[in-house]
């Protein structure tokens, strides 16, 4: 009788180890933590030049349902080192200030999961600039055509079309400033200072071409469309006021600056 009582003990013990051992393991399986989903980005780092579109892209699980990205801690729109558009996991960034900068993607899953990465980009000037050169020599004349210039005309939309970064001379601040920072004012006053003038651009593609053309005609001037190459040498022979040109040189003093200040394509 002791050696049964002792086995049923010994029965009950076993069985009452197995079952605690079993329900510890469904526990376990029950509470253990789900792992965020995977997410990479690419390039993990990249240099870009000032004016120039920089593409990144993102690679995450399945189960993500949202993406989001954020440009040197900031969301996508809101950045101003950079104008960037976010379609799904690609990101297409124009950097307008030069400088080393964070771009980070969160991904989320429908439970609330989410992990972040980062990738890095070194911003820097490009080797040259697009800029309008007036040749008149009253200085203030110039200074007030540089104004008119400025708020007449939606550079920040021409920028968004045109590669090279467009520098021009800011009278008001006395210094170059990046034409995707001006401010498009149509109502802005003072404009016959350019009634009459000759002006020489681009073959823009559209809608810069329009913006500026446009723009300009509404303003009195004469605009005709030649090549960058071909713009110094008519301004060096009369033939024009004036027109874009080349700028090696972003700390060149617009107002001040001439033709030799300037370089061909």
């Amino acid at each position: 009788m002791f050696s049964e009582s002792l086995g049923g003990q010994i029965l009950v013990g076993v069985t009452v180890a197995s079952i605690v051992g079993i329900g510890g393991w469904v526990l376990g399986r029950a509470t253990a933590p789900a792992e965020p989903p995977s997410l990479e980005i690419t390039p993990e780092s990249v240099t870009a030049q000032v004016g120039l579109d920089t593409e990144f892209n993102a690679t995450a699980d399945p189960d993500v349902t949202t993406l989001t990205w954020r440009v040197a801690g900031q969301p996508v729109g809101r950045s101003h080192v950079a104008q960037c558009d976010a379609v799904a996991a690609q990101l297409m960034c124009r950097f307008l200030v030069p400088g080393t900068y964070s771009i980070s993607a969160t991904a989320t899953t429908a439970n609330d999961l989410e992990v972040t990465r980062h990738s890095s980009v070194s911003v820097v000037f490009p080797d040259r600039y697009y800029t309008v050169f007036i040749q008149n020599p009253d200085r203030q004349v110039r200074s007030d055509a540089y104004r008119v210039l400025l708020r007449r005309i939606d550079w920040v939309r021409v920028q968004q079309s045109i590669t090279p970064l467009i520098l021009l001379y800011d009278p008001d601040k006395g210094r170059n400033v990046f034409a995707a920072d001006t401010v498009f004012d149509p109502e802005f006053e003072g404009v016959d200072v350019l009634q009459g003038l000759k002006l020489r651009i681009p073959r823009f593609a559209e809608p810069a071409r329009g913006l500026v053309v446009s723009a300009l005609e509404a303003l009195g001037v004469t605009v005709t469309e030649i090549p960058y190459a071909e713009a110094i040498l008519s301004i060096e022979r009369g033939a024009v006021d004036g027109g874009f040109v080349t700028l090696g040189d972003p700390t060149i003093d617009l107002l001040d600056a001439d033709l030799g200040d300037m370089r061909a394509e």
